[in-house]
């Protein structure tokens, strides 16, 4: 058993499974030992909606079109947004596909490292709103949509340690990584912009987001409304505008692709991990521990 769970959500574009290694690795590097107590996994949450998108892209490169690069880069950005909505009252449609993907990461980490240890949630891009849509559902009573419709999925026993992991409420940080909230909520209303929780409904987790002041898709998320402001723990600049060498390009793509990399968030998340895993020192069963209960 672990002591830790960190789930890590992709963004825009095409889904590599391996987006996140290079930031697992450098956790590990500067963890040492203590890197053996974290569970990690990955959430493929758009994968389903891969092989429409790459032959609508590779058809309607028979025209002639400009700056293929960031077509495309918007293409799977914001059909993958749209495709959400559009059947979401569907049952077995994209939407109830893409939060299926989440719980079953869910269910992973709870089958592998508990369903009472800690979970650190890092998404990227489209995948904040993903994961905001998982987590909104998730927190309702009742819900006529998604996987949360009819109280949750079949076998899992409402109020379980199981069924609170599933919905979220083991959550101790959530890393919102270039955001794009603001895109789909602007023109709402302030006071009709609402928030997951963060600090209520049995939910107790610090919310960090990140971006870039050069990234277009990347937005802070405490101006949008009360509710935000109260939900989220603290906008990051990943780069100050006042920094020259940061805004001399202008509004760019790379800016939106470089969170994964960025020092501020592997600074913030060591710290944070560290945190937890000193935290939870001691909770882990010892080896004789863990035999026993494997035998049972």
């Amino acid at each position: 058993m672990a002591d830790l769970v960190i789930l890590a959500a992709p963004g825009m574009g095409a889904v590599d499974e391996r987006f996140a290694e290079p930031l697992f690795r450098s956790l590990a590097a500067a963890l040492g030992d203590d890197w053996s107590r974290v569970y990690t996994d990955t959430i493929l949450c758009q994968s389903h909606l891969q092989p429409n998108i790459e032959r609508l892209f590779e058809a309607t490169q028979k025209r002639d079109m400009d700056y293929l690069r960031a077509r495309k880069f918007m293409l799977y950005g914001l059909s993958e947004a749209a495709s959400q909505l559009g059947d979401i009252q569907s049952r077995g449609g994209n939407y109830e596909k893409t939060q299926q993907a989440v719980y079953q990461t869910f269910e992973r980490a709870a089958k592998e490292a508990g369903d009472t240890t800690p979970v650190i949630l890092l998404s990227h891009s489209v995948g904040c709103t993903i994961l905001s849509n998982y987590l909104w559902d998730a927190q309702r009573s009742t819900i006529n949509h998604g996987i949360w419709r009819d109280g949750g999925p079949k076998g899992v026993h409402k109020g379980s340690a199981k069924d609170l992991f599933l919905r979220g409420k083991a959550l101790s940080h959530w890393y919102t990584l270039g955001a794009c909230a603001p895109l789909w909520h602007g023109a709402m209303p302030r006071e009709q912009i609402q928030a997951v929780t963060s600090d209520t409904r049995g939910y107790n987790f610090r919310w960090k987001n990140f971006y870039h002041p050069d990234d277009l898709f990347g937005w802070p998320l405490k101006p949008l409304s009360p509710s935000y402001n109260q939900a989220v723990y603290r906008d990051f600049e990943t780069r100050p505008l006042s920094d020259w060498s940061a805004t001399s390009w202008g509004p760019q793509l790379v800016a939106h692709d470089g969170y994964w990399q960025s020092e501020m968030v592997q600074q913030n998340l060591l710290q944070d991990i560290r945190e937890m895993l000193k935290k939870n020192r001691g909770h882990r069963p010892s080896p004789m521990q863990r035999a026993t209960a494997a035998a049972i």
